[in-house]
C-alpha cells in the first residue's frame, strides 16, 4: 500500500502543479454549473416536478467526461514517455500492480474531485426543497464508478499507444462509443447488445435512484478487466522491453 500510494501521490502532485488539471476543472465547473442554472428555469425541472433539479447536471456529466477524462488518463504512460522518464520508470524496483493501481487512483481521485465540485448544487437545493437523499446518493455513486471505469481504461490505453495525443483520441473514441451503443433502438439486431455494454444506460439508472447489481457488477466488471489488461500490457514490456 505506501508503494500505491507514493506512485499515486507523485502523479497527483504532477498534475496540479500543471495548467492540465486546473484546466479540466475549470471546464467541468463551467459545464455542469451551466446546465444547473438553465435547469432552474427548465419547464421539467421546475419546483414540484418529478425531476430533482440536479440530475440534468448529473446526467450530462456523464457525457462530459467523454470529453475530460481522457485528458486526465492520457499521461498516466504516454506522459511518461513523452517526458523520457519510462524508462526509469520500468526499471525501479515497484511491481507493476504497483505502477497500475497508484496511476488508477491519482486519475480516479482526479475525477472524484470533478464530481465532488458537483456538490454544491444539492446543497444549494436543500436551503430551498426537499429531495430524496437515496437517490441522490445513488447518483453520485454512479458517476464514481463510471470514473472508475473510464480511469481503468484510459490507464490501459495509456500503457498501448506512445504518444499522449493518440492516447487521449483512442480513449475518447471508446468512451464514445461505450456511450453510444447505449441509445440503439431497443428493437433493433444490435438493441440487447447495447443495452448491455452501454455505459450511459447503466449511468443514468444510478441517477434515477435504481440500483441494481447488474449495473454495480458492470462497472467494477469493466474497471478490474482493464486493470488487468493494464497489467499485463506493463508486464509484457517489462519482459520484452
Amino acid at each position: 500500500m505506501p508503494l500505491i500510494w507514493a506512485v499515486c501521490r507523485r502523479d497527483l502532485l504532477a498534475a496540479f502543479t500543471t495548467p492540465l488539471a486546473w484546466l479540466v476543472l475549470a471546464a467541468w465547473s463551467l459545464l455542469v454549473n451551466l446546465i444547473f442554472f438553465l435547469s432552474l428555469n427548465a419547464v421539467h425541472g421546475t419546483p414540484g416536478a418529478g425531476t430533482p433539479l440536479y440530475v440534468s447536471g448529473l446526467t450530462l456529466g456523464v457525457f462530459f467526461l467523454t470529453l475530460l477524462a481522457p485528458a486526465l488518463t492520457m499521461t498516466s504512460f504516454s506522459g511518461e514517455r513523452a517526458q523520457g522518464t519510462m524508462q526509469l520508470l520500468m526499471t525501479v524496483p515497484v511491481r507493476e500492480h504497483h505502477l497500475i493501481l497508484g496511476k488508477f487512483l491519482a486519475v480516479f481521485a482526479t475525477l472524484a474531485a470533478l464530481i465532488a465540485a458537483t456538490l454544491v448544487h444539492p446543497l444549494i437545493l436543500s436551503f430551498v426543497s426537499d429531495f430524496r437523499w437515496p437517490q441522490l446518493l445513488a447518483g453520485y455513486a454512479g458517476l464514481l464508478l463510471t470514473c472508475a471505469l473510464f480511469a481503468a481504461l484510459g490507464v490501459w490505453i495509456s500503457l498501448l499507444v506512445d504518444s499522449p495525443v493518440a492516447a487521449y483520441v483512442i480513449t475518447f473514441a471508446a468512451i464514445a462509443v461505450l456511450l453510444m451503443v447505449g441509445v440503439l433502438p431497443a428493437d433493433s439486431w444490435a438493441g440487447p447488445v447495447g443495452q448491455a455494454l452501454g455505459v450511459g444506460v447503466r449511468a443514468n439508472a444510478f441517477i434515477r435512484g435504481e440500483v441494481a447489481l447488474g449495473n454495480v457488477a458492470y462497472f467494477l466488471a469493466g474497471t478490474a478487466a482493464f486493470l488487468l489488461l493494464a497489467h499485463s500490457a506493463l508486464l509484457a514490456k517489462r519482459i520484452h522491453g
